[in-house]
């Protein structure tokens, strides 16, 4: 199989859903993570750095669109940059922020996803509320979980490799990480899991369905 992982910034998607990635390369398939924003600050290279050591530790390919995150908003172009990058790569699944999250920037890249995702050629996932957000009005619509205890370290040192953000967030960060995964570990009596909301699965003979 083929996923696409979409975030905004180079640590959107490692805290959500880094043991699913590290559990699909092991099994031999071929993740793709996709970043769409460049920071524009002083410590932007140092978090582009940073971003591919995580993919490494993941097994997973990664590939960065720097747009500029001061005017990054949903439009008719950035809807084709991703229909272009869907149509060549092929995805079986693509993996995304949720419409809902707090940060205007997962809002916009959610919105950019849903729109590329319109030929439905692809299963389509939204990952939970991006570690650290803030609080919104909304729930997040579990539907999906994986099991990822036997990838719950490779995810962690995924995180880790963001040394600035451990630096920004502290041991906090990691916890909340571990916090999570642990509660949606005992919701489906495992130890560690990570959970999804399925905005669509399409069933074309596949036979891990």
């Amino acid at each position: 199989m083929k996923i696409l992982t979409i975030g905004a910034h180079p640590d959107d998607i490692e805290p959500q859903m880094g043991g699913t990635i590290a559990k699909l390369t092991k099994k031999g398939h071929e993740v793709l993570m996709l970043q769409f924003t460049d920071t524009g600050d002083e410590i932007s290279e140092i978090r582009l750095e940073e971003s591919i050591n995580a993919a490494n530790i993941l097994g997973a390919k990664i590939k960065h669109l720097n747009y500029d995150q001061s005017s990054f908003k949903f439009n008719r172009k950035l809807v084709q940059t991703l229909d272009n990058i869907v149509e060549e790569y092929k995805p079986d699944d693509i993996y995304s922020c949720w419409e809902y999250d707090s940060h205007q920037d997962h809002q916009t890249v959610s919105k950019i996803v849903l729109a590329a995702s319109r030929k439905n050629n692809a299963n389509l996932y939204f990952y939970e509320p991006i570690i650290p957000g803030g609080v919104t009005p909304y729930g997040f619509q579990i539907n999906h979980f994986i099991d990822i205890s036997d990838t719950i370290d490779i995810k962690i040192k995924s995180i880790e490799a963001h040394k600035s953000q451990v630096k920004k967030f502290g041991k906090a960060w990691i916890d909340a990480v571990y916090g999570r995964a642990r509660l949606r570990g005992f919701q489906i009596n495992t130890e560690y899991a990570e959970a999804f909301q399925i905005v669509k699965m399409i069933n074309k003979g596949r036979e891990d369905y």
